[in-house]
């Protein structure tokens, strides 16, 4: 006699793949027809609305087939809902095979489309003040709401009127939310993100600390140069709150 857990799964398999796991237990396939689109457009809505501009560079015939094989495939780990785009984000990167149609920076594309949606609902702990425009700053730290991204090509630019067929040149990319809970993106140059990885690896860094990594990273430019410069790409950084001022520590007695 099968089990309950045994139907189930039995079922659940069904409703991914019904061709290969047809389902015979005395449910008419009218009704089963039912679930199997009920389950399989809610995984299509999720995608949709988490990954626009990828989906715009399918065909619907198209996008509904790699949603489907994602479906098919994919054992999710995680039951909420909220993580489905980071278990499509996975399945592309870990299992999923790129075919003719596929855009050849899909993987790329899809992560940055997630991390858009992953910040919009990211918490924090973080006890921060923002930046007024004008005290000094003597430490920095990274908010925890900003996220330092590297990719082969310009994900940012991706449309349906510009399509890379090609890497480029490494493409770093910020993407944060600000205290009005708006998402965006800024594109950095190679030093800045060097700046911003010192920071997420020190934590509480101070400007000094700071000035005198890029001095050790740019030998062949003047000290004053870099200090100089330096200052300027702070600022812009404190005031898109990407970097927050830190509070400085207490000395011990």
């Amino acid at each position: 006699m099968t089990s309950f857990k045994e139907t189930q799964l039995a079922f659940i398999q069904h409703l991914k793949n019904p061709l290969v796991n047809p389902f015979d237990d005395g449910i008419e396939d009218r009704r089963l027809k039912i679930y199997r689109e009920l389950f399989f457009n809610n995984i299509l809505g999720f995608l949709s609305s988490g990954f626009p501009v990828l989906e715009s560079l399918y065909s619907e015939q198209q996008w509904k087939v790699l949603a489907r094989k994602f479906f098919s495939q994919h054992e999710c780990r995680s039951p909420y809902f909220i993580d489905i785009s980071k278990e499509f984000v996975e399945f592309l990167s870990n299992e999923y095979e790129l075919i003719e149609s596929d855009p050849i920076f899909m993987r790329e594309l899809a992560h940055y489309e997630w991390l858009e949606l992953d910040l919009s609902v990211r918490k924090s702990n973080q006890t921060i003040k923002v930046w007024d425009g004008h005290s000094p700053v003597n430490q920095v730290q990274m908010s925890d709401l900003a996220s330092l991204v590297s990719y082969h090509y310009p994900v940012h630019q991706v449309s349906t009127y510009f399509y890379p067929t090609e890497a480029s040149e490494v493409v770093y990319l910020v993407i944060y939310r600000d205290s009005t809970d708006e998402v965006n993106f800024t594109l950095v140059n190679g030093v800045t993100a060097h700046l911003l990885n010192t920071v997420l690896q020190q934590g509480v860094t101070s400007i000094e600390s700071l000035s005198q990594v890029m001095i050790e990273a740019m030998p062949q430019l003047e000290s004053q140069q870099i200090i100089e410069s330096l200052q300027q790409v702070l600022q812009q950084l404190l005031h898109q709150e990407i970097l927050f001022p830190a509070e400085e520590l207490a000395s011990p007695n």
